[in-house]
């Protein structure tokens, strides 16, 4: 049978390797990718006025698709492709928009499932060490559990985003759930840190460094995105992609200074 220290140092082991999936599953969104598609669909509207306007018929005139091959004449235009270009233009933006969508909701399940996983690990092991705190510990882990239960398709809610202010619903959810995985988060990791301290006089990091994503108002969101007349949407996107790629930072430090501390104490007893 292994020795407490044998069983800490697999469990350490094991949310080591669960740390480093954080590459596969918390996705850092550059910030600019989720404007492309917009970026796109004004190409898209420029390419097809221009097109329209450009193809209205003009009295005495004969209408030539574009060809370097072809002898134009005098009275001749030239038909270049501006509205098919711009469709195809419109086509790709529409499926972008899909595509970062599905990556928004598919980072939040991804990263619930991995920090789950993490947590299970850290609060055995704490519960082996024998802290204090270790009932307190696995309540907040208990805690942080219920509140990541739920999984969103991500494939269906991007579907879904065609259904008129349906995309309301998912901004809403992204935000909400994050906030409130954060706060458990942080509860939790205030337990593991007071005890560390207590056993690591030299471990100076705080639960308070964690990154909470702010609860932000959908409502009051909504409402300036109406009378903004859209603009407002460009702080808001921007937020829901920041605001996770802030809190994925924030993992990166803490995750790897949580196993070192553990396993110091651990090689003390």
């Amino acid at each position: 049978m292994p020795s407490d220290r044998e069983r800490i140092e697999a469990l350490l082991k094991r949310a080591e390797e669960i740390s480093g999936e954080s590459k596969r599953t918390d996705y850092k969104m550059p910030i600019i990718l989720p404007f492309i598609p917009a970026i796109l669909a004004v190409i898209a509207m420029i390419l097809m006025l221009f097109g329209f306007f450009y193809y209205f018929p003009r009295p005495g005139h004969i209408y030539y698709a574009a060809s370097i091959y072809q002898d134009i004449p005098p009275n001749g235009v030239v038909i270049y492709p501006f509205r098919e270009i711009g469709y195809g233009i419109l086509l790709i933006a529409l499926l972008m928009y899909f595509y970062i969508v599905y990556k928004w909701i598919k980072r939040r399940n991804d990263h619930f499932a991995r920090t789950l996983s993490f947590y299970e690990n850290i609060a055995e092991a704490a519960d082996i060490l024998k802290f204090k705190r270790a009932y307190s510990i696995k309540s907040r882990f208990n805690e942080l559990k219920e509140v990541n239960s739920k999984t969103k398709s991500a494939i269906a809610n991007a579907i879904l985003i065609i259904v008129p202010f349906y995309i309301y619903y998912v901004f809403h959810f992204l935000n909400k759930d994050f906030y409130k995985h954060s706060e458990k988060e942080k509860l939790l990791l205030s337990e593991l840190f007071d005890e560390i301290k207590e056993k690591i006089p030299s471990f100076t990091r705080r639960a308070e460094e964690f990154a909470i994503v702010p609860d932000r108002s959908t409502f009051l969101y909504i409402i300036l995105y109406l009378i903004s007349s859209g603009l407002f949407g460009i702080y808001w996107v921007y937020t829901l992609t920041n605001d996770p790629n802030k809190h994925f930072e924030s993992h990166e430090l803490i995750e790897k200074e949580l196993i070192t501390a553990l396993r110091e104490i651990s090689s003390k007893q």
